[in-house]
């Protein structure tokens, strides 16, 4: 079974999918488009439920309470929405606002129960605040947009609010937020002599932290463990090319990788402070970006060795030219995702550089020509597939055998056991001369035997060599040539042309040696001599000789002329008078 369209399909899957792959790990996560939207008030853009200061406390409050809620509403999602979360990170904003919801909700109902008819529901209005004991005061004020929500200050000073008000009791009257989430719900259950803070976590993150820590590495060797029994039991027989090492080499990142992802879900739940929580996370996607990489970059090229292997075994030699453009087209899109990623993670202006090179894309073009035009030559040669890995091709100067086809060249041993590197945009408009392209092997040669020799000896040998192309094993028999066709300086000179139906070189120089030892028995056989170039130097004294006249001399040359044509038609009458005696 030929692996060709399995090939072209994944690496056109990998070379177009990158600026898909880098647009969104470009794009910041949670990012939604935003839809403008019409307030009653006519303002656009912003939604009633955030038009005013009473609109936006009433929707925080109001999440809290199961009878003013809309159904199907998550009540800490909901709460979240009326927070200014712009000075967090993205990647954590959600379980942050939510985890600073509840810590507010409970600040607010151990302040004073709020009247909304007291709120302003003017959206030019005033920021509404509400003191927090001696600490500071919870705002509500229009952002750059008009969005009405709890100020980024108060966002960031909600746990030092909750820590001034605990020890008071709640409100009469209020709704206590029931609700809470996975880290405040665990924090509850740890003793309060673990809940003292030391070095900016509390005695439980950090014996959670530590936890989380063993886990992981316990986990990646669990992984690794696992997944090279499995490689090894389950598919050595079918995977031959993978050995021991590159298994173990291919499943070392990805435990890592597996282990980074214990550790981004757990750092999320236990409550951390922003800060903490903000580099930890950065250091958790560093990891897990550089594990990926890794990971990918191992399982590549194990697959494009099993791919290898695979396409040594079929009949289409297209899948030799496609096993190393997957390999190295996967490993360049490993390689850019994961850039991009980090890039991402680190909080890098990859936006504004690929708005850059929109604006410069024409000198982008330009600069990256070159590199366009290879990828087409690898496009021509995997489709038109002039040669194929193994050919023998002559491309201008360049002769030798095709070894490498890649991204943007293609690399040949001469037989002088160089090695040239050729760029394929090189191959779109050269001639490439396929040797290894060929049906048939051609020989054609001369015999030059001595002019002594008889013609019905001449006329034995020929036939004798026409009967061994057709009992030669490896030679056309529909199409060769040997007859007397010239008469050298020296020699007389036999024609031979033959085709051989071998397709290597060292199987055509095989079988014409063997054909050549055939003709030197026949010709001794026959006592045929091979002809070498000779001069014969005849030595006369001059003599006085009377001078011919002009009359004698015509007669000469006409006697000649008789003396052949009466030889010829001899010949021909005897020809004749045999071919009539035959039966």
């Amino acid at each position: 079974m030929t692996l060709r369209p399995y090939l072209i399909l994944a690496c056109a899957v990998l070379c177009f999918s990158f600026p898909m792959l880098a647009q969104d790990a470009t794009a910041s996560p949670g990012d939604a488009p935003e839809t403008p939207t019409e307030t009653p008030t006519g303002t656009v853009g912003i939604p009633p439920s955030l038009a005013s200061a009473r609109a936006t406390v009433q929707t925080f409050l109001e999440a809290f309470d199961d009878n003013k809620r809309p159904e199907g509403v998550d009540t800490l999602e909901q709460a979240a929405t009326t927070l200014d979360l712009s000075q967090i990170r993205q990647d954590v904003r959600q379980v942050k606002g939510q985890e600073i919801a509840w810590k507010l909700k409970q600040v607010l109902d151990r302040i004073e129960r709020i009247d909304f008819a007291t709120l302003s529901n003017d959206p030019q209005a005033s920021p509404w605040t509400l003191p927090v004991a001696d600490v500071g005061h919870v705002e509500v004020a229009p952002n750059d947009e008009g969005v009405w929500l709890f100020t980024a200050e108060t966002v960031a000073s909600v746990p030092q609010f909750l820590q001034a008000v605990r020890d008071q009791d709640i409100v009469e009257g209020v709704t206590e937020a029931t609700p809470m989430t996975f880290s405040q719900w665990l924090r509850e259950q740890i003793p309060p002599s673990l809940q003292q803070q030391s070095f900016l976590l509390e005695y439980w993150q950090w014996l959670a932290l530590g936890a989380l820590v063993l886990l992981g590495t316990l986990l990646q060797w669990l992984v690794r463990r696992s997944g090279r029994a499995l490689i090894e039991g389950y598919l050595a027989a079918r995977l031959e090319s993978i050995t021991a090492e590159e298994t173990a080499q291919a499943m070392r990142p990805v435990g890592w990788l597996v282990a980074a992802l214990l550790w981004w879900f757990g750092i999320l739940w236990f409550g951390l402070p922003t800060e903490v929580l903000e580099i930890l996370v950065v250091a958790v996607r560093f990891f897990a970006a550089c594990a990926f990489v890794a990971a990918a970059y191992r399982l590549a090229d194990a697959f494009a060795s099993v791919l290898e292997v695979r396409a040594t075994k079929s009949a289409s030699k297209a899948d030799d030219l496609l096993v190393p453009l997957f390999r190295k087209s996967s490993k360049v899109l490993v390689v850019a995702f994961g850039i991009a990623f980090l890039a991402e993670t680190l909080q890098l202006p990859v936006r504004s550089v690929i708005a850059g090179l929109g604006i410069g894309g024409l000198a982008v073009a330009l600069a990256a020509q070159d590199a366009i035009k290879n990828f087409f030559g690898s496009l021509m040669i995997i489709f038109d597939r002039p040669f194929s890995v193994g050919d023998w091709v002559v491309i201008g100067d360049v002769e030798g055998t095709v070894v490498e086809l890649g991204f943007r060249s293609t690399r040949i041993r001469t037989f002088y056991d160089s090695l040239i590197t050729l760029p394929n945009s090189n191959l779109i408009n050269a001639a490439v001369d396929n040797y290894g392209g060929r049906r048939y092997r051609r020989w054609s040669t001369r015999l030059t035997i001595a002019y002594g020799t008889p013609p019905d000896r001449i006329d034995a040998f020929c036939e004798g060599i026409r009967e061994l192309v057709r009992r030669h094993p490896d030679t056309r028999k529909d199409a060769f040539e040997v007859h007397l066709n010239g008469f050298g300086a020296s020699a007389l000179e036999i024609m031979l042309y033959v085709f051989f139906t071998n397709d290597t070189w060292s199987g055509e120089l095989r079988e014409k040696h063997s054909l050549a030892l055939d003709i030197l028995r026949l010709a001794e056989h026959l006592e045929v001599e091979f002809a070498f170039p000779t001069q014969t130097l005849f030595l006369q004294r001059p003599q006085e000789q009377e001078a011919s006249s002009l009359k004698d001399f015509g007669s000469a040359r006409q006697q000649a002329f008789e003396r052949g044509r009466e030889l010829a038609a001899q010949l021909v009458a005897g020809s004749v008078e045999e071919a009539k005696g035959k039966p």
